[in-house]
C-alpha cells in the first residue's frame, strides 16, 4: 500500500522559465498536481547551463515558494530534469551471472555498473533513469527481476553523459536552497513520460520537445527506448532570425512570432511543392503592413506581413527538417508508426503542428501533460510536459527504492554516485 499523501517535487530549468510542480498521490494511486510555480529565467540559464548562479538560485527559490504556497507543503527534496550542451546518449547492455540462481537487488546495481563501464569519462557525469532500464532473465523480458530464478540477468540501459559543469552547478543550485536532490532525469525522457500514452510507446512514436534553446528527441517502440538526442537549437533561433532580418529587438521578434505564427498558406504551398516566386506571384494583395516598435534607427519601421511569415516559416521548416534528416540517416523513421508528438514551449507557435506533419509526413499531435487526476489549467500546456514527466519519474523512483530495486540517494542522484564510486574504485 502506498503511503497516503506521498508528495513529490519536480523542477525543470528552462531557458525561458524555471518551472516547479508539486504532486500528491493518494492511497488509490491517483496523482494530483497540488502546486505549481513558474519564474522567468531572464538569461540565468541557457541550453541547460547555469549562466549566473546567484540569479538562478533566486529564480528557483521564487518558483519553489510559489508552488509550496499553493500546495501548502514544504519540500525537503526535488527531482529535476537535466539537459544541456555537449550531451551524449548511449544504450548499453550489462550481463551478470546468477551464481545462486536467484536475482537479488545487488545484481541489478552490478548489471548497470557493467553496462556503464565503457562510457565513463573524466569531467562527465553519467545519469540513467529508472524508467529507461530494461531487464531480462535468461534473455526473457521481465518487469521486475528481483526474486526471479535464472542463470543470467541482463539489462539494457539508456545513459546520458553530461558535462559535470552542468550537473554540479544544477545540484549546487538546488542544495544551496536547503533542498535535497533525489534524482536527475534526461529531459527528452521526462517529456516522454509526461505526454506519451502507453499505446504510442508500444506501437512506435517519437517525442520532440522543442524549448527555447534546446530540442530533445526520444523514440520508443515496444516500450523500448530506441534513441535519444539533444539538439542545441530551439524556438529562440526563429526569434533570432526574425530580429536580424527586421532589425528589431529580440523581445519584439518573440512577440511577432507568437502573434502571427506560421502561415497556413505557406504550409499548403509546401504540400503542393510550390516555389517561393510562384507563391508570391499568386498572392492577390501582398501588402499587409505591420508597424514595428523597436526598429533600429535608419531601418524601415514598417514591414509587410509576407516577409515576416517567410522568415518564420523557413526557419521552422529548417529545424524540423534537421530532425527528419537525423531520423532517416539512422534508419529510425520507420518506427514512427503512431507518428510524432511535439511538445515544449516553442510548439505553441501557431500552426507549428501542421508544419511538422508536412515535414515529417506522419501523423503529428501536440503533447500535453496527461494522466493526472487534478491538473491546474495553467499547467495544461506543452511547456509543462517535461516537469510533469519528472513528477511521474519521481513516484516510480520512490517505489523502486522502497522495493529494493535501487538504492535511494541521500544527497546526490544514485546513478551518478554509484557510477562515480565504481570509476574511482577501478581507475584510481
Amino acid at each position: 500500500m502506498r503511503r497516503k499523501g506521498e508528495v513529490i517535487g519536480a523542477v525543470d530549468f528552462g531557458s525561458r522559465e524555471v518551472r516547479v510542480l508539486i504532486a500528491r498521490r493518494d492511497s488509490d494511486g491517483g496523482i494530483q498536481i497540488v502546486g505549481h510555480g513558474v519564474e522567468p529565467s531572464r538569461g540565468c540559464i541557457s541550453q541547460g547551463v547555469i549562466q549566473d548562479l546567484t540569479a538562478a538560485q533566486a529564480t528557483l527559490k521564487r518558483a519553489i515558494v510559489m508552488a509550496e504556497r499553493e500546495a501548502q507543503v514544504s519540500l525537503p527534496s526535488l527531482f529535476s530534469a537535466i539537459n544541456g550542451r555537449n550531451v551524449e546518449t548511449f544504450i548499453c547492455e550489462g550481463n551478470v551471472k546468477l551464481e545462486r540462481g536467484v536475482v537479488e537487488s545487488a545484481h541489478l546495481a552490478e548489471a548497470i555498473d557493467i553496462a556503464s563501464r565503457d562510457i565513463l569519462a573524466p569531467g562527465k557525469s553519467v545519469t540513467s533513469s529508472i524508467t529507461a532500464q530494461e531487464w531480462y532473465v535468461d534473455e526473457l523480458p521481465v518487469a521486475d527481476p528481483i526474486g526471479l530464478h535464472g542463470q543470467v540477468l541482463k539489462t539494457r540501459v539508456h545513459f546520458a553523459r553530461i558535462p559535470s559543469v552542468i550537473t554540479d552547478n544544477l545540484i549546487h543550485c538546488i542544495e544551496s536552497l536547503g533542498r535535497r536532490l533525489e534524482d536527475l532525469v534526461f529531459t527528452p525522457l521526462a517529456s516522454a513520460q509526461g505526454c506519451l500514452t502507453r499505446e504510442e510507446m508500444e506501437v512506435g512514436v517519437g517525442v520532440l520537445d522543442m524549448g527555447r534553446s534546446t530540442t530533445g528527441l526520444a523514440l520508443y517502440r515496444n516500450h523500448r527506448i530506441l534513441a535519444t538526442q539533444c539538439f542545441e537549437w530551439g524556438g529562440y533561433h526563429i526569434t533570432r532570425d526574425l530580429a536580424a532580418r527586421l532589425h528589431i529587438s529580440f523581445e519584439e521578434a518573440d512577440d511577432l512570432v507568437m502573434t502571427y505564427g506560421i502561415s497556413p498558406d505557406r504550409i499548403r504551398a509546401d504540400i503542393q511543392g510550390e516555389e517561393e516566386d510562384d507563391f508570391v506571384a499568386r498572392i492577390d494583395n501582398p501588402q499587409h503592413p505591420i508597424k514595428l516598435r523597436s526598429a533600429v534607427q535608419g531601418m524601415p519601421s514598417v514591414v509587410d506581413r509576407q516577409e515576416l511569415e517567410y522568415v518564420v516559416h523557413e526557419r521552422a521548416r529548417e529545424l524540423y527538417t534537421k530532425v527528419r534528416q537525423y531520423l532517416k540517416a539512422r534508419g529510425l523513421a520507420v518506427n514512427l508508426v503512431s507518428g510524432m508528438v511535439l511538445t515544449g514551449g516553442a510548439i505553441e507557435i501557431k500552426n507549428a503542428i501542421d508544419l511538422a506533419q508536412t515535414v515529417f509526413q506522419v501523423p503529428c499531435r501536440m503533447g500535453l501533460p496527461d494522466g493526472f487526476e487534478i491538473l491546474p489549467q495553467a499547467v495544461r500546456a506543452p511547456a509543462y510536459s517535461a516537469v510533469a514527466g519528472v513528477i511521474r519519474h519521481g513516484f516510480i523512483y520512490r517505489a523502486a527504492a522502497e522495493s529494493g530495486r535501487i538504492e535511494a540517494a541521500n544527497a546526490n542522484p544514485s546513478s551518478i554516485r554509484r557510477l562515480a564510486k565504481w570509476f574511482f574504485k577501478y581507475f584510481f
